[in-house]
């Protein structure tokens, strides 16, 4: 696997290792409950919301650094749509709880690269990371 290989099945292992471990700290309550950051939501308490982040987000990366990893027919959708949906995710978390956190930049910024980084065929991939370099 190349550089941009690398990045990418590490940038998919992040966001599903992150969003696992943050959907758990949810529904646990090992994350203290703030009333804010549902009250301009449909849901009761942070229980859902953890099983969307670890099941959807979390989920949808681990699918797709596993197909990745195989080489498994059509690998590059199924890591772009886990990128659309950390950034879809992370949008809408800042609008449902009207607030605002470094780790918000993190995200999206990871589910941007994920994007980025994701080749449109297996030959491209080195071009990608030429690209990212500066290097023609």
């Amino acid at each position: 696997m190349n550089t941009a290989g690398r990045i990418l099945l590490g940038l998919l292992l992040f966001n599903a290792i992150s969003a696992a471990g943050g959907g758990i700290a949810l529904m646990t309550g090992l994350i203290p409950e703030q009333r804010s950051w549902i009250e301009h939501t449909d849901f009761s308490s942070l229980y859902l919301p953890g099983v969307i982040l670890l099941a959807l987000v979390g989920g949808s990366a681990l699918f797709a650094a596993t197909a990745m990893f195989k080489r498994s027919v059509g690998w590059q959708a199924s890591s772009i749509l886990s990128g659309i949906i950390m950034v879809v995710w992370i949008i809408a978390e800042i609008a449902s709880i009207r607030g605002f956190h470094v780790l918000q930049v993190v995200y999206i910024l990871t589910g941007a690269a994920v994007i980025w980084f994701t080749p449109a065929t297996e030959a491209s991939l080195d071009n990608k990371v030429r690209l990212s370099a500066g290097t023609p």
